[in-house]
This record gives structure tokens, C-alpha cells and sequence, in this order.
């Protein structure tokens, strides 16, 4: 005890800001390459239609990845992973950006530079998934048992100021050349690489009580909870438009000056959320989790009337209660399964959700219109609501005892 007291003392004083800071260039990359597409459409002359296709290759591999990458992190331990991730990430963009080139060079025709990008993003889908979950474990182990929700916020908070970070960025670098973005997007893995060669590594946590590796049916309810959280957010995105266009009739260029807007308050939203109770932890993760089914549901509620302050408020509640699920789900599912497992298949529940919309969003526009987005993101919070409920009956006799 007297050995054991201060190394405990010592791993809760440990920062988790760097992994943040790390964390934060999967949000960079995401949304600076989105800024870039239109030109690197006419940089490369493939259609836009390619390009949505090679994002869609990489967010995908995410699929078969992230639950290997899960099993890595339960083996060796975070940092190698979060190494390898960043030089992945690095190495994916150098391709990216030399495919580019070439192409827009008219040095290679555009079979070959097609591949050159599809193996680019190949691999970054292969790589880069393991970037959020290693994180989030090494983070969990840094902070110690009393911190581990402030852990997964500090890593939330990363990503959500690499989210806000990544346009900006991305608008600066193409003042100075069209494919100054991808430059920007090779050099940032090197800083974090030099930023976290020098911290020291966690060994692999081992599993307490029934924890394995494992997937087990139990599991299931809290990966359910992933994927619906995951649809729910992108079928809101998606409504924003059609949703102002129909409420508010307003042209084009107002209606995308709004739908920036509604963005940048959902994610200072995120960040309060972060800062103000999961870094605090004033609430138990079943505590977080049934809040955040009542704050997305009142929040796509507001988003249905017809004042365009409320929808404000309502774009705010949603995306206040959206960022208080995971930490609570993660939390709950590291109960059953390790660390880096439980991060590895949430992972994957979140890409299976953001599949789930891309399959719903044209079914719906076809049968009800595009305006109706936000009603079935309301009914997927709705089943979110009802999962939540599941777990908390399943949990309600552990904790009477």
C-alpha cells in the first residue's frame, strides 16, 4: 500500500492534453479535406462524385479496422498504437497529396492517379481509426480510476476543437496554394509525433473481474446506443438545410449562412458540455446517458417549430445532450470489456451509424422529402431514449445491491 498510494497519486496528475491535441487531427483532417474538395476537383479533374467516393472508402475501412486495432491496444498498449496511427495518418496525406500533384500536373493519367488515391485513403481508413480509440485508452490509464470521465472529455475536447479548427485551417492554407490543405495535413502527424515520443508509455490494462476482449451479448445495448447516437447526429446535420429551406424560406446563400452558424453553435455546445459537467463529472454514466436521450429528443423537438431562435436553442440543447453520451456508454462498456476492445467497438458502432443515415437519407427524401430528415433523426433519439431505458433496468439490480 505504502508502494502503491503514490504511483496512484502520481498517474492522476498526468496530463491528457496532448493526446487531446493528437485526437484533434482526425477532426482536422475530416473537415479540412471537405473545405479542399472543390479544389482539388479542379485540381485533379475528377468529379466531385469521385472524391465523395474516396472519402467514403476511408470512413468505411473504419468497419474491419478499429475492433483489430481494439485487440492491439489490450496487447501492446496505447502509445505504439497512437505511433503508428499518426505515422499512418502522415503517410496517408504524403500519398494523398502526391497523387494530387501528379494529376494536376498531368504527369500521370487519371487511372493511375486514381489509384495512387485510392491506396492513399486506404490507407488512412486502416490506420486511422485506431487514432481515437488508443487515445482515449493511454488517457484512461494517465488519469486513473477517479478521472476517467474527465479522460474521455479531455479526448472529446480535442476532437470537437479539431472539428472547429479544420476549415479555418484549411480556408488559411488555400490562400497560399490550392493543395497547400494536404501540406498542412503531412506536417501536423509529425508534431504530434515529437509532442508524444517523449511521454511515457502505459502497459496494457489488465482486465478486471469478467472483463475480456471479447464481444459478449451484454455488450450489445451500449454499441446499439453507439450507432443510434451516431445516426441521430448525422441525420440532423443533414436536415439543417432542407429543414431552414422549408421553415424559413430563405434563399441559398442564407440558408447555408445559417447552416454554418447552426454548425459552430452545435459544437460550442459540445464543448460546454465537456467542460462544464463531464470534466467535473457531476453526473454517473447512467446519469449522462439518460440525460442525453432527453436533451437530443427536446432538442430536435425545438427544432420543429417554426421561430428561427428556437431552432438555435434546440440545434444547441441536441448537440449539449449528443456530446454527453459517449463518455457515458464508453464507461459503462469498459465495465464488461478492456479498454481498448470497448473503445475498438465503439468505434465501429459510430461508423455503422454514420452508414445507417448515408442508407436512410436517400429512402427518406425519396418517400417523404428531404424536410423530413429531422423527424426521423427525432425517432432514432426516440430509440436512443428507449436503449437507454434497456440499460438501465439491466444495470437497476447491481446497483440496488
Amino acid at each position: 500500500m505504502a508502494i502503491s498510494e503514490p504511483l496512484t497519486t502520481t498517474q492522476k496528475s498526468l496530463s491528457c492534453w496532448p493526446l487531446a491535441l493528437s485526437a484533434g487531427l482526425l477532426g482536422i483532417g475530416q473537415n479540412g479535406l471537405l473545405v479542399a474538395i472543390p479544389v482539388l476537383v479542379m485540381q485533379t479533374h475528377l468529379s466531385l462524385s469521385v472524391w465523395a467516393a474516396l472519402l467514403t472508402l476511408g470512413s468505411m475501412l473504419f468497419l474491419p479496422s478499429a475492433p483489430w486495432w481494439g485487440r492491439q491496444i489490450a496487447r501492446l498498449g496505447s502509445k505504439p498504437v497512437v505511433l503508428w496511427s499518426l505515422a499512418g495518418y502522415g503517410a496517408s496525406f504524403l500519398l494523398l497529396g502526391v497523387g494530387c500533384a501528379l494529376l494536376a500536373a498531368g504527369a500521370v493519367s487519371g487511372p493511375v492517379g486514381l489509384g495512387i488515391l485510392i491506396a492513399a485513403r486506404v490507407m488512412y481508413g486502416l490506420t486511422v481509426s485506431a487514432m481515437v480509440p488508443a487515445c482515449q485508452v493511454w488517457a484512461l490509464q494517465r488519469a486513473g480510476e477517479g478521472r476517467r470521465m474527465a479522460a474521455l472529455a479531455t479526448i472529446s475536447s480535442g476532437l470537437s476543437a479539431g472539428r472547429l479548427a479544420g476549415p479555418l485551417c484549411a480556408a488559411a492554407m488555400l490562400t497560399l496554394h490550392p493543395l497547400a490543405p494536404l501540406m498542412l495535413l503531412m506536417i501536423a502527424p509529425l508534431l504530434a509525433l515529437v509532442m508524444l515520443l517523449p511521454l511515457p508509455g502505459s502497459a496494457p490494462r489488465q482486465s478486471a473481474g469478467g472483463n475480456s476482449a471479447r464481444l459478449r451479448f451484454d455488450c450489445l445495448p451500449y454499441l446499439l446506443c453507439a450507432l443510434l447516437l451516431a445516426a441521430a447526429v448525422s441525420l440532423m446535420q443533414l436536415g439543417l438545410s432542407p429543414a431552414l429551406v422549408k421553415q424559413f424560406s430563405a434563399d441559398a446563400t442564407a440558408v447555408s449562412r445559417q447552416v454554418a452558424g447552426l454548425l459552430s453553435v452545435a459544437a460550442v455546445a459540445s464543448l460546454a458540455a465537456q467542460f462544464a459537467v463531464l470534466r467535473r463529472q457531476l453526473l454517473a454514466p447512467l446519469a449522462l446517458l439518460l440525460s442525453a436521450g432527453a436533451l437530443m429528443a427536446a432538442g430536435l423537438a425545438l427544432m420543429m417549430t417554426a421561430a428561427l431562435w428556437l431552432f438555435y436553442v434546440g440545434c444547441a440543447v441536441f448537440s449539449f445532450g449528443a456530446a454527453l453520451a459517449t463518455p457515458a456508454y464508453q464507461l459503462m462498456l469498459n465495465d464488461k470489456l478492456t479498454d481498448g476492445a470497448g473503445a475498438g467497438w465503439v468505434a465501429t458502432s459510430h461508423t455503422l451509424g454514420y452508414g445507417l443515415c448515408a442508407l436512410l437519407v436517400p429512402l427518406v427524401a425519396k418517400v417523404y422529402g428531404e424536410s423530413a430528415l429531422l423527424t426521423v433523426a427525432l425517432l432514432v433519439a426516440g430509440l436512443f431514449c428507449g436503449m437507454s431505458g434497456v440499460i438501465w433496468r439491466s444495470r437497476r439490480p447491481a446497483s440496488e445491491k
